[in-house]
């Protein structure tokens, strides 16, 4: 399965991506939004994990151009952040198309159900 890590901190998405690499992903990091939306654009993900809050280009914005381009619904996004977000906003998140919403810091045993379930689903 191959995954892409949308995380603007270099410490979480070296920690994340050693993570589920270490349990078999194949995971490709993105350090910013702009250079993860280039990518889900240009590769086949299985799964994207995606930070909302990130200077410049969000998640958020992501979110917003996938959804413009049509291609919301046919890439499973999982949504991590420590942003303050609201259980109605995830639920709006997840309305739109956005597959689960998990907040920081995410539990990594968690993180792993959540991507296989999104492998099953």
């Amino acid at each position: 399965m191959k995954l892409l890590l949308i995380e603007d901190n270099d410490d979480i998405s070296n920690m994340i991506a050693q993570y589920v690499r270490l349990k078999g992903y194949d995971c490709m990091v993105a350090n910013n939004g702009k250079d993860g939306l280039n990518q889900i654009l240009a590769k086949n993900y299985d799964v994207a994990l995606l930070d909302l809050a990130m200077p410049e280009f969000s998640g958020y914005d992501i979110i917003e151009s996938l959804e413009e381009k049509g291609k919301l619904k046919e890439q499973k996004i999982i949504v991590l952040t420590a942003y303050a977000i609201t259980e109605a906003k995830m639920k709006e998140l997840e309305n739109r198309g956005v597959y689960s919403c998990l907040k920081k810091p995410v539990q990594l045993n968690e993180l792993i159900k959540v991507i296989q379930s999104c492998a099953e689903a």
